[in-house]
């Protein structure tokens, strides 16, 4: 029996305050690692936030650690699991983070 499944993850949210972190993977592909943040308000009024662990592989990797902290971005990409210490963590890993609108802290500094 053939299962069909979907895996694909979209985003759009802000660089968290510890921006982007690009390594290399050990086969020499850059990896550019970094959380986004989602704001939503709850129907009690109160703001809610989620963060989600993020990773973005190949060329556009060193593009995407060039992107400032609180920049607005889309993100598409799986879930998958990664290593972290002795544990697993679920993270979305894609290809390419594109930014859609400037950082919170320029916006800030132009108005």
């Amino acid at each position: 029996m053939t299962m069909t499944c979907l895996n694909a993850v979209t985003l759009l949210g802000c660089v968290s305050k510890y921006g982007v972190t690009l390594r290399f993977h050990t086969t020499g592909t850059p990896v550019a690692s970094f959380a986004l943040y989602m704001t939503e308000q709850g129907a009690d009024g109160t703001y809610h936030s989620t963060l989600v662990p993020c990773e973005c592989w190949g060329k556009k990797a060193e593009a995407a650690s060039e992107i400032a902290a609180n920049t607005l971005c889309l993100f598409q990409g799986k879930l998958a699991k990664r290593r972290k210490g002795e544990a697993w963590e679920l993270v979305v890993s894609g290809f390419e983070l594109t930014p859609v609108g400037m950082s919170l802290a320029a916006t800030a500094r132009t108005n």
